[in-house]
């Protein structure tokens, strides 16, 4: 987000109030080329990469852009650039570096090092001053206005640049479903456009990568919303929520569902998972009704169907209160339940499925319940249910007699508790056919 009024107008006073700090600033006026090749030289320096990747119509780009952030940083310390608005520039800037495919981190790497030239300008020129009280005042001055105002800019880049990611993506539609496609086949894009495409994303090689799938669900009310919009205004939050200076990111529908392919350094599904989370995935009071899976990492696109395939049964393992899940969190038992087919049912001891589907013998079931939740111990279930341990006793043993099943042994307990579980799926339209 662009700086606010409000800290236009704060950045404005500390000038007034710092006279020395206006007058290094002011001092900058004209020298917008030497800034650019100062801050160029740097570049080239710490990342020779670079060398040969910067053509005519780059460096006329970048020394432009240099010349209208001087004229911003000039007209903020003279206090007549009071308006968000002048950060438009930046925007054109990032949308500018998005179309021919420059990489976000690199334009917010030339910003880090546009700092530090503005920085060193700025000690340079208070040094040596002769009132050394007033230098050291506007140094401190200066120091923390060169941090907020790149940070700002940062900002103003980064939303700008993803959100062109966004429409560059939006016109390629095609050529962006074949990349998910090939992807999830574990395959890497053969087209040119589709292996350009990855890198306009981020997708690089060397990176750990991951999926998650994110499914709309009805309303609470019980009514269908309109899933369609409800899905791109998913996808859209999506782009905006996770920064390309952390994550690559393939996001699209395929199937009815959402799919992001996403890569990072290092633990990419535990921060994309967290990532999510702190933007309202998964959470009961979201906008939009949803649930989200997501898979392990792998260290190549050839794994990307694995993860597919375990963002699928994480997708599968959701439910209204826990609506965000990981494979890397499931539990085992939970998965060979949730994957069983509707014949097991058959499987079930006659008693179990009618008391379960009836309701009768209430007291029976709680008790196999709470003894399980014991770890099979007749004293802990006794206190949890609040009745003497020869009542435990007693129940344990007409369990045994109606079942045929001995909830008294780690097998037999596993039995009921799994058959329990199973009724439960069945009741609630999860079973296999």
């Amino acid at each position: 987000m662009p700086a606010s009024v409000s800290q236009l107008a704060d950045w404005s006073e500390r000038f007034q109030q710092t006279p020395l700090a206006s007058q290094v600033v002011f001092s900058l006026k004209g020298r917008a080329q030497e800034i650019w090749q100062r801050t160029f030289d740097l570049l080239r320096k710490e990342s020779p990469e670079y060398r040969n990747a910067v053509d005519d119509e780059f460096t006329e780009e970048s020394k432009s852009h240099c010349g209208e952030l001087l004229a911003l940083i000039v007209g903020i310390a003279a206090g007549d650039r009071r308006d968000p608005d002048d950060f438009a520039f930046v925007c054109r800037h990032a949308e500018w570096r998005a179309c021919h495919q420059v990489p976000l981190v690199a334009s917010l790497h030339a910003y880090r090092l546009a700092h530090k030239t503005y920085w060193t300008i700025s000690r340079e020129q208070l040094g040596n001053h002769r009132r050394q009280k007033e230098a050291l005042q506007a140094l401190a001055m200066l120091s923390d206005f060169w941090i907020e105002f790149f940070e700002a800019v940062g900002a103003v880049l980064e939303d700008a640049h993803s959100a062109e990611e966004a429409r560059i993506v939006a016109r390629n539609t095609n050529v962006h479903t074949a990349v998910i496609d090939d992807l999830l086949n574990g395959a890497e894009p053969a087209s040119t456009q589709g292996r350009q495409l990855l890198t306009l994303c981020g997708m690089h090689p060397g990176k750990k990568l991951t999926v998650a799938l994110i499914r709309t669900l009805p309303t609470g009310d019980g009514k269908q919303v309109d899933v369609e919009v409800s899905r791109r205004s998913l996808l859209r939050l999506l782009h905006q929520s996770l920064p390309s200076s952390v994550f690559g990111k393939v996001v699209g529908l395929r199937n009815g569902e959402i799919v992001v392919i996403a890569n990072s350094d290092n633990d990419t599904g535990a921060r994309l998972f967290k990532h999510l989370g702190r933007c309202g995935f998964g959470k009961k009071e979201a906008a939009m009704p949803h649930v989200v899976g997501l898979g392990l990492d792998k260290a190549d696109f050839a794994r990307l169907p694995d993860a597919l395939a375990e963002a699928r049964i994480a997708l599968d393992l959701t439910s209204p209160g826990r609506a965000m899940v990981r494979f890397a969190d499931v539990d085992l038992t939970d998965v060979a339940i949730h994957r069983a087919d509707k014949a097991v049912l058959r499987l079930i001891p006659e008693w179990v499925r009618d008391a379960h589907t009836s309701g009768f013998d209430r007291e029976l079931i709680e008790t196999i319940r709470a003894f399980a939740a014991c770890s099979l111990n007749v004293k802990t279930t006794a206190g949890r249910l609040n009745v003497h341990p020869n009542t435990v006793y007693f129940r344990l043993n007409q369990i045994k007699k109606l079942s045929g099943v001995d909830p008294r042994t780690f097998s037999g307990t596993s039995v009921l508790i799994t058959s329990l579980r199973l009724l439960e799926l069945d009741r609630g339209g999860k079973m296999r056919h």
